[in-house]
């Protein structure tokens, strides 16, 4: 039976999910769970350095954990999307020789792999949160899927443009993938931004990614208060500026992207 254009595309992108398994985990369990180790390691240490040295509570009912967690994963799901994007088609360059292979299906599966990866590792920590009786499920969920979404979006959007960036001025990349601790620093995942002069807080304020910090945690929690001026439409209204330059600059460019570095 003759197959649709959506059910080949499915069946690609089903694929190379399941060939970025075998890479990334390997065929042993043990990969796996490296996998999933290695980013939730990284967020246990960002929680010891706070707790510890710094302070058990982030606001009245709100626990420094939780206060990390919640807006952290999403950050680093939009982090991940974008550098695993921007390196898709050079990791893939061997499977573009088969005629239903494209780039897109090698960034979709890319992209799908980080949500589905860092959904499983939300939901490990929130187990943790519930038997540690912390606060485990968001105040407003809606408002938090809808942040979170605009963190994807945000990811997509660079790394199409990135992707292409890229392939015309190979240099770029390490500068890149530098930029992705300033943008972590300056929107308040680590360190509150409330902390910083008023002047600084203003300035802090033209970063998108912010407002969609702050509102990850006010969606979580019933007694945040965001900081003044913090809202979606701007990061949502840039996001979409993103995406939409990213989609036509791969759309122009999508005989270069395949051309080897």
């Amino acid at each position: 039976m003759k197959r649709s254009s959506w059910q080949i595309e499915k069946a690609v992108v089903f694929a190379l999910i399941l060939r970025e398994l075998k890479t990334r985990f390997g065929n042993r369990l043990v990969g796996l769970f490296w996998v999933l180790f290695e980013p939730m390691a990284n967020i246990a240490t960002m929680l010891i350095l706070r707790v510890v040295v710094r302070q058990r509570t982030a606001g009245v009912m709100i626990d420094t954990a939780v206060y990390l967690v919640v807006a952290a994963i999403p950050f680093f799901i939009f982090r991940n999307i974008w550098f695993r994007m921007m390196s898709a088609v050079d990791a893939n360059a061997g499977l573009f020789g088969y005629r239903q292979v494209k780039p897109a299906d090698a960034m979709a599966a890319r992209v799908i792999m980080e949500v589905v990866m860092y959904t499983m590792i939300f939901v490990a920590f929130q187990l943790i949160f519930a038997w540690m009786d912390y606060r485990w499920a968001p105040d407003k969920p809606l408002e938090y899927l809808g942040v979170v979404s605009v963190f994807i979006i945000w990811g997509i959007g660079a790394g199409l443009m990135s992707a292409v960036a890229v392939k015309k001025f190979p240099a770029i990349n390490t500068f890149l993938q530098l930029t992705s601790f300033p943008l972590y620093i300056t929107s308040g995942v680590l360190i509150p931004i409330t902390t910083f002069p008023p002047l600084v807080i203003q300035i802090l304020l033209w970063n998108p990614l912010l407002h969609l910090v702050e509102l990850s945690r006010w969606a979580f929690f019933p007694t945040y208060h965001p900081l003044m001026g913090v809202n979606l439409e701007y990061p949502l209204a840039v996001g979409l500026a993103l995406l939409f330059l990213g989609v036509s600059m791969f759309f122009v460019n999508r005989q270069r992207v395949l051309l080897r570095s």
